[in-house]
């Protein structure tokens, strides 16, 4: 079903993942384009606000992932133009980025996540201390980089040190989290309602998140669980994206242990969309092929900064009076 509004699709990015979002980008302006969607690809740099001006989109369908693209920033500024999007919104957006406040949000609502604490940069000098009495082995990961960043299985001081100087290389806060022996399962979320569950093959253990496979070709199996045990995971699954405010797709990364209950790893309010990935293929089995699931994607875009509202570009108000940066100019000299 076309549509006679202009889209643009976002894709590439400043993070560590912008060779896989180029090639999500591409997928998704080829099955757009297939459904007869006039259609634009916006490399994100810089200088994506020029970009998008002189663009002249009506709708911006985000591919991009990690730091600036996912994690609010690029959704405040469509904000600011008025351009509706895809996915989630600004707060959800940076509450899923940042793993620490992920944590505080699921705990808030009595969702099961690892006992973990956060250290900054600052502290690095008194690593044992801060440490205490917490125990190995822990897992470390960036509290705020890509999601494609591994965490490291550390076992003592010595392995904590040397993998928080590699976090830090990274990002100014590091999360130390107890580590909980488990498979990794993978539950895709669209509007609220968990697809099924899939375990997603690592290399070495969850721990390194590396896929074993390509970035998108994912090796990915159906999870054997009782079905009391199943209807657990995908509940908790979409009660934590309710909980974190994500819309439209996101993954719920989680550990699922044969001795202990299910617990939250991640949640990503900005899944990869290639065909290969686990969101899409999960909708592949439900009978929701690549193009059709980019489409209900789109019919979805909105603005969300002040409520659910299809188009507020009437509302906003051009300034007038004197330019207050020329005059801030003139008072500065």
């Amino acid at each position: 079903m076309s549509s006679a509004r202009k889209i643009g699709v976002l894709l590439g990015g400043l993070s560590l993942e912008r060779d896989a979002s180029v090639r999500a980008g591409e997928a998704i302006v080829a099955a757009l384009r297939k459904k007869g969607h006039d259609v634009q690809a916006i490399f994100v740099d810089r200088h994506v606000d020029m970009a998008l001006r002189q663009s002249g989109i009506d709708v911006a369908f985000l591919a991009v992932r990690g730091r600036y693209g996912a994690d609010g920033c690029l959704q405040g500024l469509l904000e600011m133009l008025a351009i509706p999007y895809t996915g989630s919104g600004v707060l959800a957006c940076g509450l899923t980025m940042n793993r620490a406040k992920t944590k505080d949000v699921l705990r808030l609502h009595n969702l099961p996540t690892a006992p973990a604490y956060l250290i900054r940069a600052q502290q690095q000098d008194s690593i044992s201390e801060v440490h205490g009495a917490f125990g190995f082995p822990v897992v470390v990961r960036p509290v705020g980089a890509t999601l494609l960043f591994g965490g490291t299985l550390v076992r003592d001081e010595m392995e904590l040190e040397s993998a928080l100087e590699g976090v830090f290389a990274l990002d100014d806060e590091a999360l130390v989290e107890r580590f909980v022996q488990g498979r990794p399962v993978c539950v895709p979320v669209f509007d609220g309602q968990a697809l099924g569950a899939m375990e997603v093959s690592r290399t070495g253990s969850w721990t390194t998140r590396q896929p074993a496979g390509a970035r998108g070709q994912e090796i990915c199996a159906p999870v054997h669980l009782s079905s009391a045990r199943e209807a657990s995971v995908l509940r908790l699954a979409t009660q934590a994206c309710e909980a974190l405010g994500c819309e439209g797709p996101a993954c719920v990364e989680m550990v699922v242990s044969d001795r202990l209950n299910e617990i939250i790893v991640d949640v990503d309010s900005a899944p990869l969309l290639l065909p290969g990935a686990p969101l899409p293929r999960m909708a592949h089995e439900a009978g929701v092929g690549f193009d059709d699931l980019v489409e209900e994607i789109l019919a979805g875009a909105r603005l969300r900064a002040h409520g659910i509202r299809r188009n507020r570009r009437m509302d906003h108000r051009t300034f007038e009076g004197q330019d207050r940066r020329a005059t801030a100019t003139l008072a500065a000299h």
